[in-house]
């Protein structure tokens, strides 16, 4: 059995973009994050949770730091979060930035991996 923590809509202002003018003023980052992992039937205590609290608490400390050029980095630094729980299998996230580009909704990334996927990745970075 796996269980699923969902976070959607997480919003943090905050320093992020290669374009001059991101550079002026911060700009609202949405995030959304899915966790898979195995948990025990029944938890008794948020300890056998996925708590996604810790992963908003994540997302909003963004607002403290530096400038960003890259939605990228985001990305991995969520997945690299989910995946320091030892339980979690799967990770689905998205970085959105609403009000960017005028024609769109929203732009940005988007990642699905797997933990084993995770591991390939990091070996592969390591080896360049």
């Amino acid at each position: 059995m796996s269980v699923r923590m969902i976070a959607r809509g997480i919003a943090v202002e905050m320093y992020v973009g290669i374009r001059d003018f991101e550079y002026q003023t911060p700009q609202t980052v949405i995030v959304n994050v899915e966790a898979e992992a195995a948990l025990a039937y029944r938890p008794r205590d948020i300890g056998e949770c996925l708590d996604y609290t810790r992963m908003c608490d994540f997302v909003h400390a963004w607002k403290d730091r530096p400038h960003t050029e890259l939605v990228e980095t985001l990305l991995f630094d969520v997945v690299e979060f989910c995946f320091a729980d030892a339980r979690v299998t799967r990770v689905d996230v998205e970085i959105l930035k609403p009000t960017v580009i005028a024609q769109a909704d929203a732009v940005g990334v988007g990642m699905r991996v797997t933990r084993a996927d995770y591991q390939q990745l990091r070996v592969n970075r390591s080896a360049t």
